[in-house]
């Protein structure tokens, strides 16, 4: 499968989809060689291009964003190194798998994340048992991988099953037990099951401020995560507060330009919209945004996540017209770069339609909602927040478009 196919894979920010695969010479020279050479030679070719395989890995993952592209096209070779014979590097191979799975996800590349940490499960889950605490670690990757892909419900199947398996063979306050709990209660935070993520996500920042410090970077990481949780269950004023004692802490611990110190700064922005306080979201969004395209690509999803919000916020503040703008050209972009059915698409489609009902485009907005409320019905289920919401906009659209219609009837001369 190719990295980035639509709808399977996000796109890192700045990569085209590659029309070849290119080889870095030496793997290009190694696997001429091996081709025309005799048994007897193989191994020593395939060590040589396992060790180049796994310095790749190390040199993506030193470089950061620059990495991104090269990480893309080494992905479909790092499996090869889990049939190498020699049990000796076993371990070695496998965290360059997982190492490299992690900055794809970080580019926002779920697809080829996903793929690698399937192809590692397996192996893991054959070679080491179940149980193993490498195999619940690579099982957890996995899961955040497809919640990133916008598979959510077989995502907290796999995030549950790991946080009982982990909370057993490691203990409820291990740290990796923790990061399980951590990421379940995200997961049911974006599927609209706040009350639990918000249970959950207190408890794990106890835990994580008793056993790693306040201001461990885990810790921060339930501290907004507890906000967001809050914000979805409209507790506006606290999720402010968390969210910017968390700003300044990662400002501190992680610096100004860190991707979780960005992260941080439009959940902050999102909860003061939601407040109300459209004009500070609006700046901060918009300060974020520039600082996302710049960080991490105009392409990345949490760049495209800033440019959504930004739209709400003006469409708050009674910019209909930008707010349209903006979240066309976001479907648009999330389209291209999560797919067509992904729960992020169908939020941009569904903020579009909300934003052209309010500037009186009332039969756009409507097609758009019967298509979003369609859509999210199949993908999240009849009963999941998100389609609850669509199906309430819709019957108002329509109501409102109704009551046009027969008012451009009332009003049209008659003909005698």
């Amino acid at each position: 499968m190719a990295p980035h196919s639509p709808g399977n894979a996000g796109q890192a920010s700045g990569i085209s989809d590659p029309a070849q695969v290119v080889l870095h010479p030496l793997i290009r020279e190694i696997n001429a060689v091996a081709l025309a050479a005799g048994a007897s030679h193989l191994a020593t070719w395939q060590r040589a291009l396992a060790e180049r395989l796994t310095a790749a890995v190390h040199e993506v993952d030193e470089q950061g964003r620059a990495g991104w592209p090269a990480a893309v096209l080494l992905a479909p070779h790092l499996p090869m190194l889990l049939d190498l014979p020699d049990p000796c590097f076993s371990a070695h191979h496998r965290t360059a798998l997982g190492t490299l799975a992690q900055v794809l996800e970080h580019a926002g590349a779920f697809g080829a994340a996903r793929l690698l940490q399937e192809r590692l499960l397996d192996f893991e889950s054959r070679t080491l048992g179940p149980q193993h605490p490498d195999t619940l670690t690579s099982r957890n990757h996995l899961a955040n991988a497809l919640f990133g892909m916008g598979e959510p419900v077989e995502a907290i199947l796999l995030l549950r099953q790991t946080l009982e398996d982990r909370s057993r063979v490691l203990g409820p306050a291990h740290p990796d037990t923790l990061i399980s709990r951590h990421d379940l209660a995200c997961a049911l935070d974006g599927t609209g099951q706040h009350a639990e993520a918000v249970s959950l996500l207190r408890h794990t920042l106890a835990d994580r401020a008793r056993v790693l410090g306040v201001l461990h970077p885990h810790t921060l990481a339930s501290r907004d995560s507890l906000g967001l949780a809050l914000d979805g269950m409209g507790e506006h004023a606290e999720a402010v507060r968390l969210h910017r004692q968390t700003v300044d802490d990662r400002i501190r611990v992680l610096g100004p330009e860190h991707h979780l110190t960005l992260l941080s700064r439009h959940n902050l922005a999102s909860a003061l919209a939601r407040m109300g306080e459209h004009a500070e979201a609006e700046r901060l969004l918009q300060e974020v945004l520039d600082d996302h395209a710049r960080v991490l690509g105009v392409l990345h999803p949490h760049t495209l996540a800033s440019r959504d919000s930004l739209g709400l916020a003006l469409d708050g503040m009674g910019e209909h017209a930008e707010a349209v703008r903006l979240h066309r050209q976001t479907v648009d972009d999330r389209i291209r770069v999560l797919g067509l059915n992904h729960p992020d698409t169908l939020t941009s489609r569904h903020n579009l339609a909300s934003a052209l009902a309010r500037m009186g485009e009332q039969e756009e907005a409507v097609r758009l909602l019967r298509q979003t409320l369609a859509d999210r019905v199949r993908v999240l289920g009849p009963e999941h927040p998100h389609t609850v919401r669509a199906r309430d906009d819709l019957e108002t659209a329509s109501a409102a478009w109704r009551a046009a219609r027969r008012r451009q009837t009332w009003l049209r001369p008659s003909r005698r």
